[in-house]
C-alpha cells in the first residue's frame, strides 16, 4: 500500500476567511452572498488546520403550515450567522439499532461546511477547489450529517471542500397522497435545495460550484442515484458516487400503489381523515411531529419488517417535481461520471438480528412463508408462494445450520443492495456513456458496523456500511485502526477524493494500481478492495438470481402488472 501524497491548492479569491496570521485569529468568518457565517478551526487526521462551519440553515423551518410541503429557500440573513454549533438531527427513531426513544426536531434543514486553510504564494494564481456533498443513509428513517459522525478529519487531508446535509425522514419527509396536496419526496427535495444553496454560497468557502460530487452511502447512495435521474437536478452537481444503494433497492422505491396505502394508514393511527387528502393533510399538520415517527412501529408485521414504509414515489407531473417517472423507465436525463459498488457481506444489516439470537433465529425459520413475503417485499404479489420456495431452495441448506445461517446473510445481501445494484448499472449503460467505476470492498478492518447491527463480537465479514469508516471518524467504533487499516482508508480516501477533483479515481494523486472502468452489463468489470485492489469481472454474480424470480420489478409486460 503506498502514502497518498498530500497537494496544497490554493483557495480562490473569494474566499473571504481573514486568516492572514492564522494562529492569531479565534474564528474564521465568511463573507457570502446571503450573509456573513463565523466558524471554529479544527484539525484533520494527517495534522492540517481546516475551517468549519455548522448547522448553516439552507432552507425555512419545515413546520407548521411549510409541513408536507417543498423545502422554502432561506433568506439572507443581517447579523453574523454563529455556525460553531452542531446541527439538530431531524424527528426520527433508529430501528437497526433497535432505538426506542424518539430524538430531534422538525427545524433540522441545517448543514456543515468544511474548507482547508491554504497559504498563498505572492503572485499565484488562486484555485476553487472540488466540493463533496455527502448524504447521509439511514434507510430514509434515522441518521444525520453531524461532525461526530460524518466529520472532515479524514477528507480534508486533500483539497476538497466537504458538506454534510440534513434531510427530513421518516413519513415528515417521504409521506405521499399522490396528488398536489403532498406530491411526495420531500426529503429528497431537501437534499436539492441543499445543493441549490451551495451552488449560491459554496464559492465563498473556496468550492467550485461548477465541480460538485454528491456521494453518499445506503439510502445516501440511493439518493445520488435519484438526483441521477430527476431532471430537475440536472446542473446541481456534476459526479456521483453511491456507495451500497441504488434507486433500485427494494426498499427505497415504492411499488405501486404502496405509497397511498401508508398515507391512509398513517391518517388512520393519528385519527385523521383519510378523505379527501387536503382534510388529510391539514389534521396530519396539527399532530405532534413525535408521534408522526411515532407511528412507524404500527407498520411493521415482523421485527422491524417492513424496513421503510416511505420512499421515494412516482409524483404528479406537476411544478417543482422530483421524479414523475419510474426509475426503470427513464428517459433522456443527464449523465455524470459515477462511481458506486459494494461491500462483501451488505447483508448483515439485517441478518445479525435474526441469526445472532436462537429465539428470532427460530421464529424466521418457522415463520419464514410469513416473513419471507414482508421482509423481501413481495407481499402483495400472486406468485408469493413461488417466490418463497425458490428463496428457500436456493439458499438453505437443510440440517445445516451453518450454511442456513449464511443463507441468510447472503440473501439480504443480494436481495438489498447487490442485484439492485447490478440492474442499475445495466440500465445507467443504455442512456450514457459517461464513465463508470464499480468495486466490492472486501478488505475487514479492526472494526465492523455489526457492532450496533446486534453483535458487538461476532465477525460476520465486511458488513453494510463497513466503508464509512474509511472515510470518516466514526466515533462509536471502539478499536483502534490497525496501520493496514489506515492504509485502506488512505487509500479510499485518495481515490474518492481523486474521483470528485477529475471524475477517475486513478488521477491526480497516482495510486499503485489501476481501477478500470465497467465496459457492459455482461463484463461488469470492478475493483476488488482489499490488502491489494485489483480489477475483477462479473460483479456479485450470484445475486442474478433475484432477476429471475417473478417481482413486480421484474415484470415486463402489461399483464403481470394488471395482476399485481
Amino acid at each position: 500500500m503506498f502514502k497518498p501524497i498530500v497537494i496544497f491548492v490554493a483557495l480562490n479569491f473569494l474566499l473571504t476567511i481573514y486568516v492572514s496570521d492564522v494562529k492569531s485569529e479565534k474564528q474564521p468568518v465568511v463573507r457570502t452572498p446571503l450573509g456573513e457565517v463565523a466558524g471554529y478551526y479544527m484539525q484533520t487526521r494527517g495534522g492540517r488546520q481546516i475551517a468549519a462551519f455548522t448547522a448553516i440553515p439552507f432552507a425555512v423551518p419545515p413546520v407548521g403550515d411549510l409541513r408536507f410541503k417543498a423545502p422554502v429557500p432561506v433568506e439572507p440573513w443581517q447579523d453574523t450567522l454563529d455556525a460553531t454549533k452542531e446541527s439538530p438531527v431531524c424527528v426520527q427513531r433508529n430501528p437497526y439499532t433497535r432505538q426506542e426513544e424518539i430524538v430531534g426536531q422538525e427545524d433540522c434543514l441545517y448543514l456543515n461546511i468544511y474548507t482547508p486553510i491554504t497559504d498563498n504564494d505572492v503572485g499565484e494564481k488562486k484555485k476553487l477547489l472540488p466540493v463533496m456533498v455527502f448524504l447521509h443513509g439511514g434507510g430514509w428513517m434515522c441518521g444525520s450529517g453531524t461532525t461526530e459522525m460524518y466529520g472532515p478529519q479524514f477528507l480534508l487531508d486533500r483539497d476538497v471542500v466537504f458538506v454534510a446535509t440534513n434531510y427530513r425522514l421518516g413519513p415528515l419527509g417521504f409521506l405521499s397522497t399522490q396528488d398536489e396536496n403532498c406530491p411526495g419526496n420531500n426529503g429528497l427535495k431537501d437534499q436539492q435545495e441543499a445543493l441549490r444553496f451551495l451552488q449560491k454560497t459554496v464559492e465563498s468557502f473556496g468550492g467550485d460550484p461548477n465541480s460538485v460530487t454528491i456521494f453518499g452511502e445506503s439510502a445516501g447512495g440511493a439518493s445520488v442515484h435519484y438526483h441521477m435521474i430527476s431532471e430537475s437536478s440536472a446542473g446541481l452537481f456534476h459526479k456521483g458516487i453511491s456507495e451500497s444503494g441504488t434507486a433500485l433497492v427494494p426498499w427505497a422505491e415504492a411499488p405501486p400503489g404502496e405509497a397511498l396505502r401508508n398515507a391512509f394508514l398513517l391518517a388512520k393511527y393519528l385519527d385523521c381523515p383519510q378523505a379527501p387528502s387536503a382534510k388529510m393533510i391539514e389534521c396530519l399538520r396539527t399532530k405532534d411531529s413525535y408521534d408522526i415517527i411515532g407511528t412507524e412501529f404500527s407498520f411493521y408485521k415482523w421485527d422491524y419488517e417492513p424496513m421503510t414504509p416511505f420512499k421515494a414515489v412516482v409524483e404528479p407531473d406537476l411544478p417543482g417535481a422530483f421524479l414523475t417517472r419510474s426509475p426503470r423507465k427513464v428517459p433522456n436525463v443527464p449523465a455524470v461520471p459515477w462511481m458506486t459498488g459494494l461491500t462483501k457481506d451488505e447483508g448483515c444489516l439485517k441478518s445479525v438480528w435474526i441469526t445472532a439470537f436462537e429465539g428470532r433465529y427460530n421464529e424466521f425459520m418457522s415463520g419464514f412463508e410469513t416473513i419471507a413475503p414482508v421482509t423481501f417485499y413481495y407481499e402483495n404479489s400472486p406468485y408469493a408462494e413461488e417466490i418463497t420456495q425458490k428463496i428457500r431452495n436456493k439458499y438453505f441448506k437443510e440440517n445445516d445450520l451453518q450454511a442456513t445461517q449464511q443463507g441468510i446473510l447472503n440473501i439480504y445481501s443480494d436481495s438489498y443492495f447487490a442485484y439492485p445494484a447490478i440492474e442499475a448499472i445495466e440500465l445507467v449503460f443504455n442512456y450514457t456513456k459517461n464513465p463508470v467505476y464499480l468495486y466490492e470492498l472486501t478488505y475487514r478492518g479492526a472494526n465492523s458496523f455489526s457492532q450496533i447491527f446486534g453483535d458487538p463480537q461476532g465477525d460476520y465479514g465486511v458488513c453494510h456500511a463497513d466503508d464509512l469508516m474509511h472515510l470518516f471518524p466514526i466515533g462509536f467504533l471502539s478499536n483502534p485502526f490497525s496501520p493496514e487499516d489506515l492504509k485502506m482508508s488512505e487509500t479510499i480516501v485518495t481515490l474518492w477524493t481523486n474521483f470528485a477533483t477529475t471524475g477517475n479515481p486513478n488521477k491526480p494523486v497516482p495510486v499503485p494500481f489501476k481501477w478500470e472502468t465497467a465496459t457492459s452489463g455482461s463484463k461488469m468489470e470492478y475493483l476488488e478492495l482489499g490488502f491489494k485492489p485489483h480489477m475483477k469481472k462479473d460483479l456479485a454474480p450470484r445475486s442474478r438470481f433475484w432477476g429471475e424470480l417473478p417481482l413486480w420489478q421484474n415484470m415486463r409486460s402489461r399483464r403481470y402488472m394488471d395482476e399485481l
